[in-house]
């Protein structure tokens, strides 16, 4: 359970301390807000307040993170945290930047690398992409999806063979109901693909 907010030296009383740690969603940002009126630069209540507006208030999650890790530049929770929110609203490119900055003062952090990962994929920086994702999987080889973007990043980069092995690794670690989309995907894709490469289609790879 999360410390209350006046653990970290808030000012507030008792019942918005006690509404900030409720677990109903409507309260606990009630509360948080009323909280930071009075402190309005404290990074823990804006980090709470942007992991509460993540899914439902995209852009408002963006700018209590963004405060956050304005205010203490050096803590890579925060700058994940405006990182991730900087994903969420397809500011690829940005979220990137910053993502490396934490990878590389925490090369452990999973959650830096996955959405690293994310955010060069989706910004077509395969190349960039593809170490992050073989990160993921010595990390977690139970992230059977890492495999399928993985295949997909090569298939991108016309580099074939190691699609195919990729796809063929994620067909067999797959499981149906979690990865159906991805499985129709790359049964479609193989014949395609096989074909290619008996042709001698794609990019080498350079030894």
């Amino acid at each position: 359970m999360r410390p209350p907010p006046n653990s970290d030296g808030v000012n507030g009383t008792p019942e918005e301390v006690e509404g900030a740690n409720s677990s109903d969603p409507e309260i606990s940002r009630k509360a948080l807000e009323k909280l930071l009126e009075k402190n309005p630069r404290n990074a823990p209540l804006l980090s709470r307040l942007g992991a509460s507006y993540r899914t439902d208030n995209p852009a408002r999650s963006l700018e209590y993170y963004r405060q956050a890790a304005q205010i203490k530049p050096a803590s890579s929770e925060y700058a994940l945290g405006y990182a991730a929110a900087l994903v969420q609203a397809r500011r690829f490119p940005e979220a990137a930047a910053i993502l490396r900055q934490v990878v590389t003062r925490e090369p452990e952090n999973y959650a830096a690398h996955a959405n690293l990962a994310t955010a060069l994929y989706e910004s077509k920086r395969y190349s960039e992409a593809l170490p992050e994702y073989e990160w993921i999987l010595a990390a977690k080889p139970e992230i059977v999806v890492a495999h399928y973007f993985i295949a997909t990043a090569h298939d991108y980069l016309g580099e074939y063979p190691e699609a195919l092995a990729s796809y063929e690794k994620f067909l067999t670690h797959a499981d149906a109901g979690t990865n159906q989309l991805e499985i129709d995907k790359v049964k479609l894709r193989l014949p395609s693909l096989r074909r290619q490469i008996q042709l001698g289609e794609g990019r080498k790879k350079k030894p």
